[in-house]
């Protein structure tokens, strides 16, 4: 997994909800949005408009997306609150970030959290993509990376008479809410490639694959397992709820994003079982080599009982001019070559009745 990002301060334990955003002066002062406003026969674009004036210039008569690039500080969200009436609770969200995807519904807005999955060079992490909806605008808050969101943009710029541009805030919403729910195929693509290559390096080569590499693989399954379940709790209340802002043309659409969200949690444990059955095959392929290796020791070992023995019986050098009985091929000329072919005819012959019976 990809280190932790620091975290913004936490509220101490007892603060009020929201205190962090309420607790400061509303400013504005710096802050930048990427700000698109469109109607079926109006797209205008500023990718550095200031936040000030572009809350001042939205109109009820177009669709406003403000999408920051960064979640900005305190003081900013607070002048959201104060312009906007957002919920402090949902801007505290948004200021402390990593929080697990869910849908709210307030008074006169919507706020949902959409765990997206970010691969890098050091594994796999999760980043939030934090939407508000209210009547005529969206506003997004996306710390990753910018491509993220320009299919969405595109469309915006290219589809003059298409159904987006004809369609209010809460189709914008959902076109956010699939771009980033779609984000976890590419993802899951990659991570069933990497099983197939463990796999086969597996096969072909039972000590080529190291433990710690299939658990990175399980961990990532893990971090993505923990963002389907809130996720589908989140868009079946985005389907269901009373309070549910979508119009009814637009959820029809929402539950396709449903299915996606179904499809990826699927293929989760699908892998996920996948991933079990290699860590299986791995313990297997280790415990056989250690079978192996303490069959050839065994065989060994068998080999040089009767060696030992042979050479320890005429080790003893009992003297035989004291008795006859004591040991008398100890006088042969030819005694010492001859016990030296006795040893190796007897582990000629072993050797040959292990071969035939395949225990080597």
């Amino acid at each position: 997994m990809t280190p932790r990002k620091p975290r913004s301060p936490r509220s101490r334990p007892g603060t009020a909800p929201g205190h962090a955003i309420e607790s400061v002066a509303a400013d504005s002062g710096g802050v930048t949005v990427h700000w698109q406003r469109y109607s079926d026969t109006v797209f205008e674009e500023q990718p550095a408009a200031g936040l000030d004036a572009a809350l001042t210039g939205m109109r009820p008569d177009t669709v406003d997306w403000l999408h920051f690039a960064s979640v900005p500080d305190a003081t900013a969200l607070r002048w959201l609150q104060e312009r906007l009436g957002l919920d402090p609770l949902a801007l505290e969200d948004v200021h402390n970030g990593q929080q697990r995807s869910k849908l709210e519904f307030y008074e006169g807005h919507s706020f949902m959290v959409v765990s997206v999955p970010v691969p890098s060079a050091e594994g796999l992490g999760l980043e939030q993509l934090s939407l508000f909806l209210g009547p005529h605008w969206v506003i997004s808050f996306w710390g990753g990376d910018p491509a993220l969101l320009e299919p969405v943009r595109q469309r915006l710029r290219k589809s003059v008479s298409g159904r987006i541009r004809k369609r209010g805030a809460d189709y914008l919403f959902y076109c956010l809410v699939d771009v980033a729910i779609d984000s976890c195929f590419p993802v899951l693509e990659a991570i069933r490639e990497g099983i197939e290559d463990l796999e086969e390096r597996l096969l072909e080569k039972p000590g080529g694959v190291e433990a710690t590499e299939i658990h990175g693989v399980r961990r990532q399954l893990s971090g993505l397992r923990r963002l389907v379940l809130p996720g589908l709790t989140a868009l079946q209340q985005l389907l269901h709820d009373e309070e549910s802002p979508l119009h009814p043309s637009t959820r029809r659409y929402v539950r396709d994003v449903l299915d996606h969200q179904a499809r990826i949690g699927d293929q989760v444990d699908n892998l996920s079982e996948l991933t079990a059955s290699l860590h299986e095959m791995h313990l297997s392929a280790i415990s056989q080599r250690m079978n192996d290796v303490m069959r050839l020791l065994t065989v060994i070992a068998t080999i040089f009982i009767p060696l030992t023995f042979i050479t320890s019986l005429y080790g003893m050098n009992f003297d035989t001019t004291v008795s006859r009985w004591n040991m008398p091929e100890l006088g042969f000329r030819f005694g010492y070559p001859l016990v030296l072919l006795v040893c190796l005819g007897v582990a000629g012959l072993m050797v040959w009745l292990f071969r035939r019976r395949d225990w080597l």
